[in-house]
């Protein structure tokens, strides 16, 4: 009996240990302390919004036109005679500039048949004027009373009116003759470059004709652009004749073929009275000087070419004492967020003045004085949850 106790003692012995040891750790399980929980105050980045003077710009794209332009027609007839150098397509004509000659012979010729004919109408006035006095002599002494008609032939009015009428004749003829012998050489009208010759040496040129003008000219004093803007843009810029006595300025870039760094400037002129049809948009009227760089003092600036599709830079209205913001601080219905002097969050909501170059610009008095505006990201941001920051974060810096 005891050797069969004996054999099963340390299978005994285990079963009573793991029983003791599972009743132990039952009794003496480990219990999780209860406590508040911590409520978590998320932490933003702010900026102190900065107060400037801003002047506006207007971007727009643009077709330079020309501002002046003409088809010139010759006023008198003739085979052109002789053509000067500068009369090739682009050529650069100043006014009053020969372009060609006509053959001038008949046109001499008939200023010689003009002098001849107003010597002989001066001849015929001379002897009417002489005649006058004799009749006139011959009247005071003959004593008759006559009437008004017969005085008036007695004393030959009707001769001495149309000897003078046939003066002012001869005079006119002549003065016309002349004229036509100064128009077989046609001159610029203005200060312009050639588009577009017709003519050479023994080309006949028809006064009468409504065919092939002479030359067709650009004016070169001046170019136009005419852009497109949205209409809502227009109060913002100066135009004469709507809004102001002067155009705002213009700056013109032509990246492409001029670089970055270079551009042309420009004034508005005027507000075309129809809108773009495709896009509805408001069309300008810009206005560059001397655009081909005639003039000294601008040779070292490119020169706008007809037809160029250029980018312009309209100078706005100057916004004065408004908040600059970077546009990213702008969140869902324009609203900003602000942190408070209690450490809370105002959702506030603002209307933007302008915005430009991922920046807005708001009236001071949208905000209150020394606001701060949280620049990070808020997962649920809800009118007066509390928020902190890290005090050296704060920035002025846009």
């Amino acid at each position: 009996m005891i050797k069969k106790i004996q054999k099963f003692l340390p299978t005994l012995t285990l079963i009573v240990l793991s029983f003791g040891l599972s009743s132990y750790w039952l009794t003496n399980k480990p219990r999780a302390e209860r406590s508040t929980p911590k409520v978590s105050t998320p932490l933003v980045e702010v900026i102190n919004p900065e107060i400037i003077n801003f002047p506006t710009t207007i971007s727009a794209m643009g077709n330079v036109i020309a501002a002046q332009s003409v088809n010139l027609t010759p006023r008198i007839s003739g085979m052109v005679t002789w053509i000067s150098p500068n009369f090739i397509e682009g050529g650069i004509l100043k006014v009053g500039e020969t372009l060609v000659e006509l053959d001038p012979t008949d046109y001499e010729l008939a200023i010689v048949q003009s002098q001849n004919d107003l010597a002989r109408a001066r001849f015929n006035l001379k002897l009417e004027q002489g005649q006058q006095v004799i009749v006139r002599r011959e009247y005071q002494l003959l004593g008759a009373e006559l009437n008004g008609q017969e005085q008036e032939l007695v004393l030959r009015k009707p001769h001495f009116n149309a000897a003078k009428a046939a003066l002012a004749a001869a005079e006119a003829n002549l003065k016309q003759a002349q004229l036509n012998l100064e128009r077989t050489r046609p001159v610029a009208p203005f200060n312009a470059i050639i588009t577009t010759r017709n003519a050479n040496i023994g080309a006949w040129m028809s006064a009468f004709s409504t065919g092939t003008p002479l030359a067709k000219l650009v004016g070169t004093d001046s170019f136009w652009i005419n852009v497109s803007i949205p209409v809502d843009k227009l109060s913002w810029i100066k135009i004469p004749g709507i809004n102001n006595q002067t155009g705002s300025s213009a700056k013109i870039t032509y990246e492409a073929a001029w670089g970055k760094e270079v551009y042309r400037t420009g004034t508005v002129k005027r507000l075309q009275a129809e809108l773009e049809p495709e896009g509805r948009m408001a069309k300008l009227i810009i206005e560059v000087d001397d655009p081909l760089c005639q003039k000294v003092e601008n040779k070292q600036l490119p020169p706008l070419m007809l037809g160029t599709y250029v980018r312009v830079e309209l100078d706005g209205i100057t916004l004065e004492n408004v908040i600059k913001l970077p546009e990213t601080t702008l969140h869902d219905d324009q609203q900003l967020w602000l942190f408070t002097d209690k450490q809370a969050l105002d959702i506030r909501s603002v209307r933007p003045l302008w915005a430009e170059q991922a920046n807005i610009y708001l009236d001071r008095a949208q905000l209150p004085e020394n606001a701060k505006i949280i620049t990070s990201g808020l997962a649920a941001p809800v009118q007066g949850m509390g928020i902190r920051v890290d005090a050296q974060k704060i920035s002025s810096k846009q």
